[in-house]
């Protein structure tokens, strides 16, 4: 049932940014902590390190995208040198191939440390716990990147 509910999720996903572009990635209304860019790149990196904890290998926190798209950063951290929205639609398709392949092997792992979240009380100590969290990680910023694109829509 994960296997599905992940699926969805990303196809979800990956209908409602299709027909964006990085000009309206890129676009943070007034009233909003980041934009749609954020939003994506930053899902992508935590579900990276939520479901493998490592990217070819190395730990996911301490890749180049880790400085764009992780907690506490935000546009302002744009510098030119982040993916482009289309670099990262296209690693959100490898992502959920990545995940799907990998699931079951993943789901029986411990994690090599634990996830501590203190301020919502949830403790992770293995992949079946962090894949689950993944599921609600990636709904919630899909949910916000849906909030901006209407937001957007509405002031054009």
């Amino acid at each position: 049932m994960i296997k599905e509910q992940i699926q969805a999720s990303y196809n979800l996903l990956k209908k409602h940014i299709r027909d964006i572009d990085e000009e309206i990635a890129t676009y943070q209304p007034n009233v909003a902590n980041n934009n749609i860019k954020w939003q994506l790149g930053h899902l992508i990196l935590l579900n990276d390190f939520l479901v493998f904890e490592t990217i070819n290998g190395k730990n996911v926190l301490d890749q180049t995208p880790a400085k764009y798209f992780l907690w506490g950063t935000s546009p302002k951290d744009f510098d030119g040198y982040e993916p482009s929205f289309t670099e990262l639609k296209k690693l959100l398709d490898e992502q959920i191939d990545r995940i799907i392949n990998a699931l079951e092997k993943q789901l029986k792992k411990d994690r090599n440390e634990p996830i501590v979240l203190k301020d919502v009380d949830v403790y992770m100590e293995n992949f079946n716990q962090s894949i689950h969290f993944a599921i609600i990680h990636t709904n919630r910023h899909f949910g916000q990147i849906v909030l901006l694109k209407s937001m957007i829509n509405k002031l054009n």
